[in-house]
């Protein structure tokens, strides 16, 4: 899990068409939002830690990664989303949904670990921003 939190807040290199991120609709299912999900142009699919990932941008917008739970993870079946929207103030805030079709007491858990990791997500945008913005002039040009 950690591998696939932290390859989250690098930028996903596909962009996706429309004004905003795509969500999830838990009354299709698993499969149906699989279905749904593999409809959508744009999307780049990997595999990490137990997950079959579907990543779609907006570069310097937003970006989202839908996770699905492959057959022998706890918490199977399960689908994750995870959104990242750029704020004016530069910082990327990462939210988690998610719909859980199996074990729910492994589907809180997942679910509490991604929250964890939405807040550890921000935090470093958040950081990184603050970095950058050490040691320059207030007076000087933005970016």
């Amino acid at each position: 899990m950690a591998i696939w939190l932290a390859s989250m807040i690098v930028p996903a290199g596909a962009a996706a068409q429309g004004a905003g991120p795509p969500t999830i609709d838990c009354a299709l299912g698993y499969h149906g939002m699989r279905a749904d999900v593999q409809s959508l142009a744009g999307a780049e699919w990997s595999q990490e830690g137990g997950y079959e990932i579907a990543t779609l941008a907006v570069p310097d917008r937003w970006r989202v990664q839908i996770a699905f739970t492959a057959p022998g993870h706890p918490a199977h079946p399960a689908v994750t989303l995870r959104t990242f929207r750029k704020q004016v103030t530069e910082v990327w805030t990462a939210e988690s949904k998610g719909c859980g079709y199996g074990d729910q007491g492994q589907f809180t858990i997942l679910m509490a670990d991604m929250k964890s990791g939405d807040t550890e997500l921000t935090n470093a945008s958040r950081h990184e921003v603050e970095r950058r913005k050490e040691g320059k002039s207030p007076l000087s040009p933005a970016p």
